[in-house]
Order: C-alpha cells, then sequence, then structure tokens
C-alpha cells in the first residue's frame, strides 16, 4: 500500500460516511471560510445529507462540483441537480455548474467562475470507479493528459457523450482529499490501490503528499 495513502476501516458506509463528516467538520471549525468539492452518485449522499442538516446556516463554506455529465441542471443525470436539491436550505455559496451547448465552453466557464472563487482548495470529496476513474477522470481518456489547471470537457461516453471534469492539476493542490470507498463491489478496485500507475485513481495518489481513503471495506 502506498505511503501517501491514510486509511480510515469503518463497519459499514453508513459509518465511514459519518467519518468523513467528524473529518469535514473539524476542519470546518478551525477555518473562517472553507470549500468543498463534490462528486456525483449515490455513495456520498448520506455524508452530503449530514452536512447540509448540521452546517446548514453556516455561511462561511463554499461548494463547487468536482465534475459533471454535460446535460442540462434540471436533467436528472446532473450532478449539480443533485447537489442543489440536497443543499437548497443551507446558507452555503454553491459555484453552480455552468451549462453551456459547448462542453468546452460549459469548462471555460466553469474554471473562470471556480477560480474567481478560491485561491486555496480545502477539500475534495471523491469516490473511484471500478474502473479506478476518479472524478471524470476515466483510463485511456484525453483529459487524463491534460495540464491546464481548472476544468476540461472530456469525452466519454458513458451516460453522457461529454464531461466536464477537474483536472489532476487541480486535484493535486486540493489541501485534503477523501476517497469514500464502500461496498462490496469495489473490493477489487480496491486490491489495485499502489499497484497499477496506469489508474488514474493511483496517478493522482502519486501526485499528492497525502490522500485519506475512508473504506468499509478490508484493504
Amino acid at each position: 500500500m502506498l505511503d501517501t495513502l491514510k486509511i480510515c476501516k469503518e463497519k459499514n458506509h453508513e459509518d465511514a460516511s459519518y467519518k468523513l463528516y467528524e473529518l469535514i467538520n473539524s476542519r470546518i471549525s478551525n477555518n473562517s471560510s472553507y470549500n468543498i468539492g463534490l462528486s456525483g452518485g449515490s455513495t456520498p449522499k448520506e455524508f452530503y445529507k449530514m452536512l447540509a442538516k448540521n452546517n446548514k446556516d453556516q455561511e462561511n463554506i463554499t461548494l463547487w462540483t468536482i465534475d459533471d455529465r454535460h446535460v442540462s441542471i434540471d436533467s436528472p443525470l446532473s450532478n449539480q441537480l443533485m447537489i442543489n436539491e440536497i443543499f437548497s436550505t443551507t446558507s452555503f455559496n454553491i459555484l453552480h455548474y455552468i451549462f453551456e451547448d459547448s462542453p468546452h465552453e460549459s469548462a471555460q466557464k466553469y474554471t473562470e467562475l471556480v477560480l474567481s472563487n478560491i485561491s486555496k482548495f480545502n477539500a475534495a470529496i471523491l469516490g473511484v470507479g471500478e474502473d479506478g476513474h476518479i472524478a471524470s477522470l476515466f483510463p485511456n481518456t484525453e483529459a487524463m493528459n491534460n495540464s491546464s489547471f481548472g476544468f476540461v470537457a472530456n469525452e466519454v461516453n458513458i451516460l453522457s457523450k461529454w464531461r466536464i471534469t477537474s483536472t489532476f492539476d487541480l486535484l493535486e493542490t486540493v489541501e485534503d482529499i477523501f476517497l469514500l470507498v464502500t461496498g462490496n463491489n469495489k473490493k477489487s478496485i480496491l486490491k489495485e490501490l499502489g499497484r497499477n500507475d496506469d489508474l488514474p485513481v493511483n496517478q493522482l495518489i502519486n501526485r499528492r503528499e497525502k490522500t485519506i481513503l475512508i473504506t468499509d471495506q478490508k484493504i
């Protein structure tokens, strides 16, 4: 296992979600302002709901979207829609993904929005796909080799043709990356951590001094 990977082993998904909440909340409490990058999918929803319920009146929290499918934000495939629905009753500052006809224009505009609001990235919550992808950085896709700092369009042809994703260059600067990986279906990919340098998740870990894995699976 990689020396730069800190592992938090919990009993189940609920405990893993609560552990993530504890770690994030302690950092929020120690900062006058705090920003968190959020991913889509079902895995982080429990954590999101804890954060929205317990910190809803805090105005010092900014949320940005790590990646999204290139769809309108009222589409059920939109990560931004899910984020908006969960955090709609909070006082958080949500940096909304901007949908344009061109995915490249969407990526450019979201880069401009996020970088005009955030100078230091505090935290990002990432899942890990069964193929080792993180954000929308999928194996053998063009964005894997993009060295820009911000967000880029990436052609993936999975649920949607295009996605908008944070780049490796952005993610490696985030103060705390939390990998929330739960469920029996993630056993195989967790065994690949530190072994296959071609996997996007391992490329990110290798570029960072520290990454935190929270899981309910045996490593």
